[in-house]
Order: structure tokens, then C-alpha cells, then sequence
């Protein structure tokens, strides 16, 4: 529109202003969306990456540990002995192979029977002192914690601060199963007819030696 004296109006001016602002920012805008979404695939890309890279290295720090190669063990379980509190001895003995820290070890003892069905844990090896203690157990009560009280003879071995802490080749873990948790000895009561006694090698959570025991 013209004004009275031949020119533009001023509002019209205005409006073909307010349209070119309008446009540019348009622009703008379709221009920088684009930046926007590859900023952000960039980003999903890089967190899948690193997501990716840990659990693989996770995966492969499990698969290079190595477990020890302990190539033989033998296992003894006395049920009675002439020596009053120290029945039910298990004996585990190294027999070949290499040397194994005490602290990568845990050992599982299960007891099976018409009267019990129990299992348990000892962890946190080795234990203070000159035998297994509570903190050093867990599950099912079954492992004497008073093994090493009085002098007896037959005290826990080798799972202990007292002794060497490493089972290697001659070495015996020694322990004592509670006979009011699991009594293997006949026409005695919670009766148990079978013990199993398994070590598992920690760090790489392989199994080095497992026995089963039937009095």
C-alpha cells in the first residue's frame, strides 16, 4: 500500500521486516536441529561404547583369571575317635600340584541325612587364633568352633592364623563337624549319612577340590 504521497506505509515496512526476521530464524533453526541431533548420537554413541568396554573387560579379567593348578587331594572323615569331644574330624590333604594362599580359599560342607539337610560356609580365611570362629562361618551351624580349646590334639589345621595359611602339597585343612548339628555316628541323633566337603578357589571361583564322604 502506498501512502498519500507515493511511498511504502510504514506499517507495511514493518510487516515485510517481521517477515524476514520470521524467515531467518527458520533458517536458524532448521540449520541448527541437525547440529543438535548429531551432538546427540555422538553422545549415545560414545555411552554405548564405554558400556560395551567395561563389561568386556569385566569379562575378560574373569576368564584370565587363572585358577591353581592343585592336581590332587585326598579326604579322610573320622566319625569317632577315642579322644572325648573330637569326633567327627574331616581331613583334606593337598596331596600335588601348586601352593594355594588360605586366604583365596572357601570351603562348603554339606551333611545329608534322614535328620538333616544343612550347609554351610567358611569364608574370611584364615581364621584368628588357633581356630574357626562365628565371623568365619555362614549358613547352617555345622563346624565346630571349639576345636582348638584345652590342647586338643585335634585342632583346626592349616585354615588358621597359627599355622602356615598356605595349603601346598603335605599340607591338611583340619575340622571338626559338630555332632549336635549332624551326627554321622551310628544310632546317634540329628542322624546324617553323608558328608560332602567342597574348596572353591576364590579369585578365579573354580572348584580345586570336592569329597563325599558315607560313614
Amino acid at each position: 500500500m502506498r501512502d498519500t504521497e507515493g511511498g511504502y506505509s510504514s506499517k507495511s515496512s514493518d510487516c515485510i521486516t517481521q517477515q524476514r526476521i520470521d524467515i531467518a530464524m527458520n533458517q536458524q533453526g532448521r540449520a541448527v536441529t541437525p547440529v543438535i541431533s548429531t551432538i546427540l548420537m555422538v553422545a549415545i554413541v560414545v555411552i554405548l561404547a564405554a558400556t560395551v568396554s567395561v563389561f568386556f573387560l569385566g569379562v575378560v579379567g574373569d576368564i584370565n583369571e587363572p585358577a591353581p593348578n592343585v592336581a590332587d587331594t585326598t579326604g579322610e572323615f573320622e566319625p569317632q575317635t577315642d579322644i572325648s569331644q573330637t569326633n567327627q574330624i574331616v581331613r583334606i590333604t593337598h596331596i600335588a600340584g601348586e601352593g594355594v594362599p588360605v586366604e583365596e580359599l572357601e570351603i562348603i560342607i554339606r551333611a545329608s541325612g534322614p535328620g538333616v539337610d544343612a550347609e554351610e560356609r567358611l569364608y574370611e580365611l584364615p581364621a584368628s587364633g588357633n581356630r574357626i570362629k562365628p565371623e568365619n562361618k555362614k549358613g547352617d551351624d555345622l563346624v565346630s568352633t571349639s576345636a582348638g580349646l584345652f590342647g586338643n590334639p585335634n585342632h583346626d589345621k592349616i585354615i588358621i592364623n597359627d599355622d602356615s595359611n598356605v595349603w601346598a602339597s603335605g599340607d591338611t585343612i583340619q575340622f571338626r563337624i559338630k555332632t549336635g548339628a549332624a551326627d554321622f555316628r551310628e544310632g546317634e541323633s540329628p542322624e546324617a549319612a553323608e558328608l560332602e566337603v567342597v574348596i572353591v578357589h576364590t579369585p578365579s571361583n573354580a572348584i580345586i577340590s570336592e569329597h563325599k564322604f558315607r560313614p
